[in-house]
């Protein structure tokens, strides 16, 4: 492009070659050599846009990506087109995306409204991507951890709109859901788990605890001394505790990876809560080898310290007793480690390292995993209906044990039981008021895969709309705040209570005892 130096070269040449020319004959010259000059330039500028079809130099223009089509390959492989049924079944759809069908259908008719989701209509009167292709790129990235231009090809979006799906929907999961799914169980939850472990042979026994470490790619330089493990690579801390089903009762996630598990679980508001005295409720006795206790107990590995509501094995047994609680224990114990193997095997996202730059980020992606994991629990187990149902009209518990990061606070509780469900499906047994078809691109989805009447190019029908209601209705569980201690005195009992040595010791020889004399001979075959 010709400069302003140019510009004036070209004057003082005029002036030289004619120094009694009329000023204004001058400025005439002076202005039509501008004025060609800005010619040139802006034809090379249009050059340049139709060669990189963009308005900006160097700048690619966008693809000319078919959302029609991709809308019709997803309605063609995984809900049928044209009275044809789908090409991959049930099977292949929950290898494909990690849920079942009726999982997936939930959340997209959850999230297909939000603005983003939403499909619309470009300047230039097109239609732009359907929700039902955001939606499938995301669950594609999760399921697989892959990145976000992977996809393309198959669901016809742009690497951009395919992170920022995912993102968005991994968000919405955890804010729709998160009080549902990541919560403590309330009073008859906690007593169908205990009696469970009590038939396993740990009576007053809640779960599992453990912690794992999630490394993170994108970990800043100048956070890498707080971020990194003993191991040398850096990564976060995740804190759960699950049951015999590997549902989540308690998830605290975003420590930092230099903490060893004591560190966290100290920050966790698991801890806070049992020192605190709001958690656990002592609504359940249980007796153990002839003594009556109210405070429960999680089972954990050797790192923790002996609090009378953590019950780790014994360090060096050396009796036939204490190996037969050991392998016991232990066998219990694998839950949560099943759980961590679960997650990473079923969503890769939480299998390869983290690829966000933020904590945020990753607290938000390992929060969405555990909910659809807990989603995902609960459609294929009745004996989780079952219990939920039991549960629907109790009172609900006192804390989601949800961490926002290291030293962060506790999410939203549970509260009382009652009324709508929180995502606006039905109660169990009736079908989700409301539905409608969404404009746009693609077939209609039936609820049970096959094409929906009336379907085909053009909108995808109400009958995905449709939700099967069986295994899919948790109760609606309104939070509720932290209910706090009495007082400071009740403080400190709590406090001693849960950091009495003594009475963990006690707890451990009494199990210790109650294992052997009902479960000895069943173990010894087992016991080295």
């Amino acid at each position: 492009m010709d400069g302003p130096e140019e510009e004036l070269s070209t004057t003082a040449a005029l002036l030289a070659e004619d120094d009694g020319a009329d000023v204004a004959a001058v400025v005439h010259a002076h202005v039509n050599v501008v004025m060609a000059a800005r010619r040139r330039a802006r034809a090379r500028r249009i050059a340049r846009r139709r060669q990189y079809h963009g308005s900006t130099a160097g700048r690619r223009g966008n693809k000319r990506r078919d959302f029609a089509a991709g809308v019709h390959n997803i309605l063609r492989d995984y809900f049928g087109v044209g009275g044809l049924p789908p090409i991959y079944d049930e099977r292949d759809f929950e290898t494909r995306f990690r849920v079942p069908r009726s999982v997936f259908r939930r959340v997209y008719l959850a999230v297909k409204d939000e603005p983003f989701f939403q499909q619309r209509i470009n300047a230039t009167g097109k239609l732009q991507a359907h929700p039902l292709q955001k939606v499938v790129a995301a669950f594609r990235v999760i399921a697989y951890g892959e990145a976000a231009d992977r996809a393309d090809e198959y669901v016809r979006l742009s690497r951009t709109v395919i992170a920022t799906s995912t993102k968005l929907l991994m968000e919405f999961i955890v804010r729709r859901w998160g009080p549902t799914y990541l919560r403590r169980p309330n009073q008859d939850e906690l007593n169908t788990i205990m009696e469970r472990n009590k038939e396993r042979g740990m009576p007053g026994c809640m779960g599992s605890l453990d912690c794992c470490h999630w490394e993170w790619h994108k970990c800043p330089t100048g956070m890498a001394g707080a971020y990194q493990s003993r191991k040398g690579k850096r990564g976060i801390v995740v804190e759960a505790v699950c049951d015999e089903d590997l549902w989540v009762w308690h998830l605290f996630v975003g420590a930092p990876g230099s903490l060893n598990d004591i560190n966290v679980m100290q920050q966790s508001p698991l801890y806070l809560d049992v020192t605190g005295g709001r958690w656990p409720p002592r609504g359940t006795p249980f007796t153990i080898n002839g003594r009556t206790r109210t405070l429960p107990y999680y089972l954990v590995d050797g790192i923790y310290p002996r609090y009378a509501f953590l019950m780790s094995p014994h360090p060096k047994p050396s009796t036939e007793e204490q190996t037969t609680f050991n392998r016991l224990q232990e066998a219990i114990r694998k839950d949560v480690e099943r759980l961590f193997g679960v997650l990473m095997k079923r969503f890769h996202v939480a299998l390869h390292p983290g690829r966000y730059h933020s904590v945020s980020q990753l607290v938000m992606t390992y929060k969405a995993v555990c909910i659809l994991h807990n989603m995902c629990v609960e459609s294929r187990r009745s004996n989780f209906l079952s219990r939920r149902r039991r549960a629907a009209g109790s009172d609900g518990g006192t804390n989601c044990g949800v961490g926002v990061g290291a030293g962060g606070g506790s999410g939203g509780g549970d509260g009382q039981s009652g009324g709508a469900p929180a995502d606006g499906t039905a109660a169990a047994g009736a079908p989700a008021p409301g539905g409608g078809s969404t404009g746009g691109v693609g077939g209609g989805i039936a609820a049970a895969g096959a094409l929906a009447p009336g379907g085909g190019v053009g909108g995808v029908a109400a009958a995905m709309d449709n939700i099967d209601p069986v295994g899919n209705a948790p109760p609606a569980l309104n939070p509720a705040a932290h209910p706090p201690a009495a007082g400071m005195a009740a403080i400190f009992d709590a406090w001693a209570e849960t950091q009495n040595v003594h009475e963990n010791e006690r707890l451990r020889a009494d199990l210790t005892a109650d294992i052997y004399r009902d479960r000895g001979e069943l173990l010894a075959p087992y016991i080295g």
